[in-house]
């Protein structure tokens, strides 16, 4: 069964100013999930597959989990 792209519906308006909380929550929520996603990536890495190409994309997948968490751990500008 194929998966669809769930698509949700904006009101007009103005976007309300984000809680500042809660987006700490949910920062730091991501970055436990990726933090998690790397040790899976660390496990298939260490299955030490013979395709080169496919190693090759693992240790990319990780190096862009790493900086996504980078990215995330970085201070956001004031407004």
């Amino acid at each position: 069964m194929a998966m669809g792209a769930i698509i949700r519906a904006r009101r007009p308006g103005p976007e309300p100013e984000p809680d500042p909380d809660e987006e700490l929550r949910r920062t730091e929520l991501a970055l436990r999930q990726l933090e998690r996603a790397e040790l899976y990536v660390v496990s298939a890495i260490e299955l030490d597959l013979h395709d080169r190409e496919r190693r090759l994309a693992l240790h990319r997948l990780r190096c862009e989990v790493l900086a996504a968490c980078d990215a995330l751990r970085r201070p956001t500008p004031l407004r």
